[in-house]
């Protein structure tokens, strides 16, 4: 049943291997790169979706990432995530250009992660799609060729990248991290660049040899898995709930299947098939098994689309409820950006301005420091925008301590005079802060209102959060707060 196994993951990375996962995708269209016929794909998409890996989609024939693939993507992402989030946004702070982190492919990398640079004129990346040429940064580092570089540099048209691979402590290439720009600013940044890469890939190989290490044992034994029970009896269901207690920590064939209750003959045989197909990795030093860093895409290029579906009905339905303006914002690189809105009158005559589509300076902005929470108080001090002085930096901070505090942020308008917002953190399948659910109202009308508001926003992150498949405990570090720390000084 091996063979059954590995046209499944075929098919699961036809489906959530692309830009928009969640798209409706034919059966012809799944069939052709995974390699097999049409009746065998109906049968396998059939399995993948009672299985909850694909979603059925409207048109018939069709299907779009299930949930529990974006689970599966979350969880194995969630270990290196705040790794990812801080060191992308300070190499796109500090260079104000477009930052790729990519996972090694066959042949190519796959974008897993991206932060992209303000500029008007600037080189595009988009989360979930595949790097194929040859003459690319990105894939000359992911290929093991390319050893004898530290850092790789390309110039394709009029678009330069400089890329380095991150290894694993077994020395697998893992990753590659890299900073794209146009040709007209490279000549003046190069330098800058290729030293800050340098410093972030000795960050990440710090992170990647904490994460890499095999999940605790007790008693000789494998530690216990929430969840595990009943042996599955299926081959596809046993290799993905191997490959789901493997993405929650690295571990061995033995403690993965004494984990999920196998016998371990049939663990062997899935975790041998989900390494030639690519979604498992064997450590060499450890022999322990990691997730292919490539799923870490599917949940990332799965919140966008997501959020455009589902986003609209519950701020609408959460507006109506209280009677004020909801917007739902995220992180562009240290500005917020607005996904959503709805839009409700204040009061006869008044209006509130649209929002939807246009970024915001971090520092001000409802839910600024809510979408900011995951830094800690010394990447704060790194990654505040330096166009603002110590006391706007200082109130920053203390307002992230005090959504870390509460879980929701009041705050009055900087710029407005007489609106107030009350903000909660919307969290991904990663467990990290992908957005912040505002409501959005006069300040009068707020105050007199606060506790309805503030369960109200509650609510609306954790519906926002279940939407995008919010299953892992957020790693969230401790910040200097006050009392307790000096308030590091920015940069």
């Amino acid at each position: 049943m091996t063979a059954r196994v590995e046209q499944a993951v075929a098919i699961l990375r036809a489906v959530a291997g692309r830009a928009d996962p969640t798209a409706p995708r034919s059966l012809a269209a799944i069939a052709r790169p995974a390699g097999i016929g049409l009746s065998t794909a109906s049968r396998l998409c059939a399995e993948l979706a009672d299985a909850g890996l694909l979603r059925r989609a409207d048109g018939y024939g069709t299907y779009g990432v299930g949930a529990r693939a974006v689970a599966l993507s979350g969880r194995a992402a969630a270990a290196l995530g705040p790794t990812v989030h801080f060191e992308l946004h300070r190499l796109a702070q500090d260079t104000a250009e477009t930052v790729v982190l990519a996972a090694p492919e066959s042949g190519g990398a796959r974008i897993v992660a991206t932060v992209a640079s303000g500029w008007t004129l600037h080189v595009p990346a988009v989360i979930g799609d595949r790097v194929d040429d040859p003459r690319r940064a990105l894939v000359r580092a992911a290929s093991p060729d390319g050893a004898g570089e530290v850092v790789v540099e390309s110039q394709i048209g009029r678009a330069v990248e400089i890329a380095v691979a991150l290894t694993a402590p077994d020395g697998r290439r893992v990753a590659v991290l890299a900073v794209s720009l146009p040709v007209y600013r490279a000549a003046r940044a190069r330098p800058r660049i290729r030293r800050l890469l340098t410093d972030a890939r000795h960050a990440f190989e710090r992170a990647l040899a904490r994460t890499h290490r095999p999940a605790p044992t007790r008693d000789g034994g494998p530690a216990p898995v929430a969840g595990s029970g009943v042996g599955p009896t299926r081959a596809i269901e046993a290799a993905v709930r191997m490959a789901e207690v493997i993405a929650d920590s690295p571990r061995s064939v033995t403690a993965a299947a004494s984990a999920i209750g196998l016998r371990l003959d049939r663990a062997r045989r899935a975790a041998d098939a989900l390494v030639r197909t690519g979604l498992l990795a064997r450590d060499a030093e450890t022999d322990a098994l990691h997730v292919d860093p490539a799923v870490h895409a599917w949940h990332r290029a799965a919140f966008a689309p997501t959020l455009a579906l589902d986003g609209p009905a519950r701020t609408a339905a959460t507006a109506e409820r209280v009677g004020a303006c909801v917007f739902v914002t995220t992180l562009t690189g240290m500005r917020s950006f607005t996904m959503v809105e709805h839009i409700e009158p204040l009061g006869e005559g008044l209006r509130m301005a649209p929002w939807l589509g246009r970024p915001h300076p971090l520092v001000g902005s409802d839910g600024g420091p809510t979408l900011a929470m995951d830094f800690d108080a010394a990447q704060l001090a790194q990654l505040f925008p330096r166009r603002h002085g110590a006391a706007e930096y200082e109130q920053f901070v203390r307002r992230v301590e005090r959504v870390r505090a509460d879980g929701t942020l009041t705050m009055r308008s900087i710029d407005e005079f007489g609106i107030t917002s009350v903000s909660a953190p919307v969290r991904d399948a990663a467990g990290l802060v992908a957005a912040a659910a505002c409501i959005v109202g006069a300040t009068e009308d707020v105050s007199a209102r606060l506790p309805e508001l503030r369960e109200a926003a509650r609510a609306l992150a954790a519906d926002l959060s279940r939407d995008l498949g919010a299953t892992c405990a957020a790693s969230i570090p401790v910040l200097a707060g006050v009392g307790s720390a000096p308030i590091p000084s920015p940069h």
